[in-house]
């Protein structure tokens, strides 16, 4: 819950207004907003803290407190009023490197203790206490966001990141974490690579994660830069996608645990990429309407996906889980500085561009977004290839309008999604 409580002044429009506040460009938002995805290249590195330490927990309390530590500077250069966006940069470059860290530690211990056929369940109920915490924490940080002082506003949240990002590591000393099974690891990229199974899945991962960091930053900075919607209206928003979001972890857990972590991320990546339609229509007169829409649908599709996605990883990766969820890290980094450098690039061009399409008004933001739902579309279709447990969906309804009203009808929901796969319909070809 602590972690949750700063985690999320990292991401949509908290990161955005302190960015902006440290005056940075949007090529500088971009390349900060995929950090935390950039960086995790590098945890295929773990083994050098755990050959450094030889125990896992003194290794995490290591990478922890430099990591989530570096994070007090940012209301220490509030404070002393350095608003150089590159300091803003370099904090949150070392935050996010050796946060890397300590995810890959997590999550390798967290595979071990909790068991496969509970990871649905027990994930749903830990959301749920995270999710709680966020909702309170966010509505906080838009109040102070919107102070009219914007010093002390930027300085209270700021404050608030570095006192709990600090409180994360003290808990760590009372987390029970399991050392090694035998002898440490070592790094091995050919086993995972060679992996058919878990091969698949990496390139899902890797076209996901290109159409997710192109745009990260920028459904955010068409909120607050172009559009000038108050953080807290935003703030509001948020907390009604949190309380939606807290009820439906536990749903989803169940469900995934039923019908697997693989057609519970399908449906959360469908109603994902409604968010870029929304904010590619999206003016200065109806942005209201349009962000609250898209707070309700994401919380739909988002609390699927982070529930899921986690999941379906542990489900394809074998033993030594590092050597997996190193090469999974770093197909995701190396994809994530390459995907946010490009939407900076186009977004320094973009952010000051007006372009009219049959007479409307269009930002130049907005076509950027639009490219990223085309990108979650084809990011779609090739989850659909990875193997992984997927009972069908089958919706059993009476409602239908002919003469066997009365018999039972099966619809299989992932269905459509197989016809539009080409790789599928190439091989049915060939059977016929």
């Amino acid at each position: 819950m602590f972690f949750n409580a700063f985690f999320i002044a990292t991401q949509s429009f908290i990161i955005i207004s302190i960015a902006l506040y440290f005056n940075a460009n949007p090529f500088q938002i971009s390349i900060v907003s995929s950090f935390p995805v950039f960086t995790q290249m590098f945890q295929i590195f773990t083994p050098v803290w755990y050959k450094l330490f030889d125990n896992r927990k003194k290794s995490l309390m290591f990478v922890a407190t430099i990591g989530r530590g570096s994070l007090v500077l940012l209301p220490i250069a509030v404070f002393l009023d350095i608003r150089n966006s590159w300091v803003f940069v370099i904090i949150m470059t070392i935050y996010s490197f050796f946060g890397t860290f300590i995810s890959n530690i997590w999550t390798s211990f967290m595979r071990e203790l909790v068991p496969f056929e509970q990871r649905g369940k027990y994930f749903g109920i830990r959301n749920v206490f995270s999710s709680a915490v966020g909702i309170l924490i966010t509505f906080i940080y838009s109040r102070f966001l919107d102070f009219p002082n914007q010093k002390n506003g930027i300085l209270l949240v700021t404050s608030l990141v570095g006192l709990f990002s600090i409180t994360t590591v003290i808990l760590f000393l009372f987390h029970d974490i399991p050392n090694f099974k035998g002898e440490t690891y070592k790094i091995d990229l050919k086993k995972p690579l060679k992996d058919k199974k878990f091969f698949k899945f990496l390139v899902f991962v890797g076209i996901w994660t290109f159409a997710i960091e192109l745009t990260r930053p920028y459904f955010s900075y068409l909120q607050i830069a172009i559009l000038g919607v108050k953080t807290s209206y935003l703030g509001n928003i948020s907390v009604l996608n949190g309380i939606i979001s807290m009820l439906l972890y536990p749903f989803y857990g169940k469900l995934s645990d039923k019908y697997g972590n693989k057609n519970i991320l399908m449906i959360g990546i469908s109603l994902a990429t409604i968010a870029p339609l929304i904010y590619f229509v999206m003016t200065d007169y109806n942005y209201h309407s349009l962000i609250l829409l898209d707070g309700i649908f994401s919380a739909f599709a988002w609390s699927a996906i982070n529930l899921t996605f986690f999941n379906l990883l542990l489900e394809t990766v074998s033993e030594p889980a590092e050597n997996y969820i190193g090469v999974y890290a770093l197909v995701s980094g190396i994809t994530a500085i390459v995907a946010s450098s490009i939407g900076g690039f186009l977004g320094n061009y973009l952010k000051d561009v007006v372009v009219y399409i049959v007479g409307d008004k269009y930002h130049g933001i907005q076509l950027l977004i639009l490219a990223g739902f085309l990108l979650r579309i084809y990011a779609l279709l090739h989850l659909t290839s990875v193997e992984a447990f997927e009972k069908p969906i089958r919706y059993k309804s009476w409602l239908i309008s002919n003469s066997s009203i009365f018999k039972r009808r099966d619809f299989n929901f992932p269905l459509y999604f197989k016809i539009l796969n080409p790789k599928r319909r190439l091989k049915s070809n060939d059977r016929d």
